[in-house]
């Protein structure tokens, strides 16, 4: 994981705790580890652990749109069925829909 990163002796077991905050699909992402490495050694542990919460915060955020935009698609599908001029307010058994 961090062999092509320089990261100094004293920071190695600092930088490997840290990276098991980072969510796991990011984890093996080197542009990921060169910025936790960065914060780590400009700020020291509480900044790289900041820079994680963003992190963490923004992948939530991407889930969360992709699951609004993966509903959306699926209500669409559903409107698209009920506007259907010619289908009935009936299913096959005569109960009514509406």
């Amino acid at each position: 994981m961090t062999e092509n990163l320089n990261i100094p002796d004293e920071l190695q077991g600092t930088f490997k705790r840290l990276m098991y905050r980072v969510p796991e699909k990011l984890r093996s992402d080197s542009h990921t580890q060169r910025i936790i490495q960065l914060y780590l050694k400009l700020g020291g542990e509480k900044l790289a652990k900041q820079q994680i919460e963003i992190i963490k915060l923004r992948v939530r955020e991407e889930e969360r749109q992709s699951k609004a935009e993966a509903d959306a698609s699926e209500g669409s599908d559903i409107e698209d069925e009920s506007s259907d001029p010619s289908s009935s307010e009936f299913d096959s058994f005569g109960f009514s829909f509406k």
